[in-house]
Order: structure tokens, then sequence, then C-alpha cells
């Protein structure tokens, strides 16, 4: 029963394994050498990297025959930064276990980092993909690795692969966009840099390479954009806060120059229409008719927002007259999107020709929010407009467009899930276990009928032995898909910790059941049905 524990959380966790244990109970262990790989191996999930290092040391001293231990040290010297050590470790590692998935990616990803050795590099990445070829993180070290060897063409391979097997996997689009940067190719570029934040906000390292292709393309109100969001996300103490303080000053005082420019022209027709019409008098009536003075009348001095070019006179950066100051930031995007009234009743009145003019240009500045990306003011611009245009023509062009944003806030709030989810994964990875569960949580709420969130809660609880909370969640993850069979494995394994082997073994088995194709936790769901039924 140890041992089921055991290849449980192994093949349960998320993504690559950190370590090469990942321990439910602490098993009374006789061997010296083992007890101290368990407790420097707890140290490593708790993030406690020096002690880790400390009982791991003691283990490979003990027992010098485990790869495991010399792995985990391995990765507890790459934590602390003493990677010279960390490629001994691995490489010890190797010598005990040739065929160590982990560690031949592990030490493939550290030596390409530290361009050591590219050539082998690649070859220790090559073989942890032959190894594991569903590991998305292998191939994305392996694409890496190509990089570095000055193998572009594959790296790029390699990275579309994993992206292909996890478009949710935020780091392959992150290097693939690095290897069109690399070759001016600044629209794909783009694109990739944009996914990696769309899938994680947070990822600081995409900001900055964006906002250059932002420049490069002549979109700098988009450029500007990108810095003052790395800016909100930067660390006061982070080495590239000045760098990207002083981007935002110099492209702020482009804007700016940019702006007043256009300012002065717009100005200079306006005067020129007031003196039109002084000199014209009456007979301004007849001209405007001929010559289009009506339109500069009822427009005002300044045009409606949606006639403006954004990308060419600056307006992206919030600069214009009747737009915000500053846009929202992406960390403000990722909250969960405010939904929409599905009916609102229009106000019964009638308009004057001013009301109609002043919502034709809130109507006017509500595409513009849409244009720009910012559903949220889109929405509320709309809502404002049908409380108050009655059955006008605004209003009925308003209700159309509202159903377009609540659209874009459905896809939205997906898009935010996913990435709560792979973010409550990697603290999950790293036994940050309050924040996994806080990102899991925000995943929720976002997506209340999402299997997959429940059932990483359902594993994170089991892990912390919330085993009443892991019962609930696991129900719910079968409940909205029957066929997530990784739920079934942890129900399994709360009925076996309960004593119910006949339930465990029965649950277990409904995974052949709505199976599509075998993989590893078919082959888990056997292996703990053999050892239930042996009693071992």
């Amino acid at each position: 029963m140890k041992r089921l524990g055991l290849m449980l959380l192994g093949c349960l966790l998320i993504g690559v394994p950190a370590f090469a244990l990942s321990l439910d109970t602490l098993p009374d262990y006789q061997d010296a050498g083992m007890r101290s790989l368990v407790r420097g191996t707890q140290k490593l999930q708790t993030g406690d990297f020096v002690n880790a290092i400390m009982d791991l040391r003691q283990a490979v001293r003990l027992r010098p025959d485990m790869p495991e231990a010399f792995h985990n040290l391995g990765f507890a010297f790459e934590k602390t930064g003493d990677n010279k050590n960390a490629v001994k470790a691995y490489e010890k590692a190797l010598a005990l276990n040739p065929n160590y998935p982990s560690a031949l990616n592990n030490l493939g990803f550290l030596l390409a980092t530290l361009e050591i050795d590219a050539q082998r590099a690649v070859q220790l990445c090559q073989r942890a993909v032959q190894l594991e070829p569903s590991s998305v993180n292998f191939r994305d070290s392996l694409g890496w690795a190509c990089y570095k060897a000055g193998r572009h063409d594959d790296a790029i391979s390699h990275f579309r692969a994993a992206i292909k097997a996890d478009p949710t996997f935020f780091k392959s689009y992150f290097n693939l966009g690095f290897c069109k940067f690399t070759r001016k190719n600044y629209a794909e570029a783009a694109s990739n840099f944009a996914s990696a934040i769309r899938l994680n906000s947070e990822y600081l390292k995409a900001y900055l390479p964006l906002a250059v292709c932002y420049e490069k393309t002549g979109q700098n109100g988009k450029a500007l954009y990108l810095y003052q969001q790395a800016l909100t996300k930067a660390s006061a103490d982070s080495p590239v806060r000045r760098h990207i303080e002083r981007e935002v000053k110099r492209l702020t005082q482009n804007n700016n120059a940019h702006y007043f420019s256009q300012m002065k022209q717009t100005q200079g027709s306006a005067t020129l229409t007031d003196f039109l019409k002084r000199k014209l008098g009456a007979g301004g009536a007849r001209f405007s008719k001929g010559r289009g003075i009506n339109s500069l009348e009822t427009s005002g001095t300044f045009p409606p927002v949606s006639t403006v070019n954004l990308s060419n006179t600056g307006l992206e950066s919030g600069l214009a007259i009747g737009l915000p100051s500053q846009a929202p930031s992406f960390e403000q995007s990722s909250l969960p999107v405010r939904r929409l009234p599905t009916t609102v009743a229009p106000a019964e009145r009638n308009l004057t020709v001013g009301d109609e003019r002043q919502l034709e240009k809130s109507y006017s500045l509500a595409k513009s929010y849409m244009d720009r990306g910012l559903i949220n003011e889109a929405g509320q611009e709309l809502e404002r407009i049908i409380a108050t245009s009655g059955g006008s023509t605004v209003g009925r062009q308003a209700r159309t467009l509202l159903l377009k944003v609540r659209k874009c806030q459905d896809e939205k709030n997906k898009d935010s899930a996913r990435t709560h989810l792979d973010m409550g994964k990697d603290f999950f990875r790293s036994a940050n276990y309050d924040m996994a569960e806080a990102e899991f949580q925000k995943a929720l709420q976002l997506s209340p009928e999402s299997a997959t969130a429940y059932k990483d809660l359902a594993l994170l609880h089991y892990n912390q032995g919330r085993f009443k909370d892991a019962y609930e969640e696991c129900k719910k993850a079968i409940a909205l898909d029957r066929t997530l069979k990784e739920a079934y494995i942890v129900l399994g394994s709360l009925y076996t910790k309960k004593g119910r082997i006949d339930e465990a073994i029965r649950t277990l088995r409904k995974i052949r059941d709505v199976s599509d194709s075998r993989d590893a936790v078919d082959e888990l769901a056997e292996r703990m049905i053999a050892s239930l039924n042996s009693g071992s």
C-alpha cells in the first residue's frame, strides 16, 4: 500500500516532476539513506533548498547507489544557483541510470543555458524525449538546446510540436517568438509573445520583446501600453525596472509630441470653419451645402473616436480627448469579467437632436474600446446607451454590438481560467499549495463547470490530507466529465484510504470503460488494481 501512494502521486503530478519522489506519507524506512532522501525531498517541496541539500548530501553518502538522491541533489543545487555542483550531481545520477528521463532533460537544459556544451545538450534532451515522447517540457527543452546549438529550424520545429501537444504551454510560445525575433520576423514574433502573455499575464519576460516588436512595426502606441503594464509587474529591485521606466518616458514624450501636432491641425480647421461662418453670414447655409461645412458643424471640434486611425495618432496610449488617461493593465484584464445583464430596459422618452448626437459619440467610443480590446469599458458604455436610447437607431446598433461584447467576455473568461489553471499547476509543482489553491479557485470563478479545475483541486487536497474536500471535488469533476481518468485515480485512492477496497477497485476499473486510448493513467490504474487484489 505504501508503494501505491508513491506511484499515485508520482504519476499524477501535473507536467514534468521537479523531483524524483512526490510522497503521500512518510513511511517508517529502516534504511538511514532512504530516510535522508525522503526528508530532503520533502524540504525541496517546501522550498527549503539549503536544508534539503544537507539531507540529500547525507543520502548520497549513505546510499551512493540511488540515482534519485543525486538527481534531487542536483535540482537543489540548481535552485540555489550552484550550477557547477548541479551539473556534477546530474552526471552522477546518469552514471547510475543512463535512461533517467528527468536527469537527462535537466542536465541538457542546464548545459544549453550555461552554453557549456550545446551539442551534448541536444543529445541529452533528445534522449529524454525518446524516453518520454509525450512530455511537453522535454520537447521544449530540446527546442531550447537546438536554439543554443545554432539549429534554429530544428528549434522552431520542436517548439511548435510542444505547442501542438499542449496549446496552453506558454513558455514554448515565448521561445518560438524568441526564435522569430532573432530572424527579424517581428510580426510572427509579436503573435507568439502575445500568446505567452495571454496564457500567463504575469510572465514579465515576454512583455519587453513584444513591446520592441510593436516598435519595429511602427505601433508605438501599443509598445507604450506594453511597457506601462510591464512597469506595474516589475518589482522595485528588479534590474530591468529602470530600463522599462526609460522606455515609458521616451515613448510618452514621442506620443505627446505627435498628439500636439495633430491638435494644432485640428484647431486650425476649427478656426477656419468659424471664420467662414462669420464671413458668409446668411449665405453660409448655401455654401455649407455645397462645401460640406455642415459635417464640421455637427461633428464639433474633434472628430468621433471611431473615425480616427488609432495606429497613426497615438490614441492607443490613451492620450486622446474623451479616452481614459491610461489603458487598463493585463493584470486587470485577467480578473473575472463582469457579466452584463441579459436584458436592459430602454427608457421611453423623446430624444432631442443633441441627445442623438451624444449617443452617436458614445457609440463611437464603445466601438473604439472594442477595437482596443477594452471589453469591460465597451460593455459599460453600451449599457448607458441602451438605458437612454429608447427605440432609436443607435439603441438598436448598441444592442447588436452588446451581443458581440458578451461573446468576447465569455472567451476572455475561458482564456483567463486557463491561465489561472496553468499558474496553479506551477505552484502545485513547487509545493506552494496555498497559492495553487487560490489559482484553481480563480479558475472556477471564471469557469464554474471546469472539470479539470475540480480534478486539480482534488489532487491538491489529497496531498494535503483534506480527503473530504478531495472526495467532493472528484465527484464534481466526474459529473462534469466522466472521461476524466485522473479523477477516477484520485477517487480510487480515497476509497483505499478509507479501507473500502471493493469500491476502490470498481472505481479504478471504470477507467477502462471511458478510456479512448491507453496511456500512463491506464497503466497506473492496472497496477493499483493488482496491488489491491494482492493485498500488498
